[in-house]
């Protein structure tokens, strides 16, 4: 399959390093805006210099691909351009944005156009990564296979931002002041962005109707002078966060997340719990490695965006992705 990667930020370029891995996978095309990347070679930007690889281009020049990889943004406002001209390319589309993980409730009118464009052109769209698109929502689905009902969902992720890249600290404020990381918050600037898509998702794929949904975001400081990817954190400094939603259906609790993500925080650990008949519980003691997962689920998901039918998929619409290459 061919393959065009549209963003090549550090997790772009962990994408471009795991297809060149993949002898069923071939890049193509390379597009990134950034003057210092245009025109090097695409396999020596993902440290893979003996592929060689296409040439980075500023914009997307059209041609021949089965499914481009897209890892620009959060915001599906500010993306849904870059994915609809993709996608009027004839090319599939794999996005790590958040937003379009789960847009339907946030954002339906861009959803409902980018679901009508994909079906005119016969292609699929799907945004997915660690965290929204497998840690806190399609990992419980996988769990509720085996259980007969599931009344609640409850997940709870812990990450130390201290082995995570640079973008990823900065989003979850770390280094700020109390001050302006609560500013920061108000404004958008700051938190972590899937959480609410998270919960749709999983409120879609077990039927419960969600007449509330409440997030909540609080600082977590530092006591010690800590390092960070630019600079230290001084004590009473921002390392990271605590964030919540709330789901309920009918006056009831049904959904619960909880990401505590802050350098320094100690053992990664993910865990899902759903209550139910019978009750169930997963625990991942050393937590899903955020980089590399978003990474390896963009990659693993090409051969199930290629089969799926045209539109606006998500993960819930998907059979699990895995490593191999595809079927036949």
């Amino acid at each position: 399959m061919d393959v065009v990667h549209y963003g090549l930020g550090p997790i772009g370029l962990a994408v471009a390093a795991l297809v060149a891995e993949r002898p069923w996978l071939r890049s193509v095309g390379a597009v990134d805006v950034r003057p210092e990347l245009v025109g090097r070679a695409l396999g020596e930007l993902a440290g893979r210099p003996e592929i060689g690889g296409p040439p980075v281009e500023e914009r997307y020049g059209g041609g021949r691909a089965d499914v481009a990889l897209h890892c620009t943004g959060s915001s599906l406002e500010r993306v849904a351009p870059q994915i609809l001209e993709l996608v009027a390319g004839g090319l599939n589309v794999v996005s790590t944005t958040e937003e379009l993980s789960y847009p339907w409730d946030a954002h339906p009118a861009l959803a409902a156009e980018v679901d009508a464009a994909a079906r005119r052109a016969g292609v699929t769209v799907l945004g997915t990564g660690v965290n929204p698109g497998y840690a806190m929502d399609y990992l419980a689905l996988a769990l509720s296979a085996v259980a007969q009902r599931v009344d609640r969902v409850v997940v709870h992720r812990v990450q130390d931002a201290g082995t995570r890249r640079l973008p990823l600290q900065r989003k979850v404020g770390a280094g700020m002041e109390l001050a302006a990381f609560r500013a920061a918050v108000g404004e958008g600037r700051v938190g972590h962005v899937g959480l609410a898509e998270s919960a749709h998702s999983l409120a879609r794929a077990f039927g419960w109707r969600l007449t509330e949904l409440r997030e909540a975001i609080e600082p977590l400081t530092a006591e010690t002078t800590m390092p960070m990817a630019e600079g230290v954190i001084e004590p009473g400094q921002v390392v990271g966060l605590h964030q919540t939603a709330e789901g309920v259906a009918g006056g009831r609790q049904v959904i619960w997340l909880t990401l505590d993500l802050a350098i320094g925080i100690g053992l990664s650990r993910d865990s899902v719990r759903l209550h139910g008949v019978p009750d169930l519980e997963l625990e991942a003691p050393n937590g899903v490695p955020g980089d590399l997962a978003t990474a390896a689920i963009v990659v693993n998901a090409i051969p199930r965006v290629v089969a799926a039918p045209a539109g606006l998929a998500v993960m819930s619409d998907l059979a699990p992705p895995t490593p191999g290459p595809p079927p036949g």
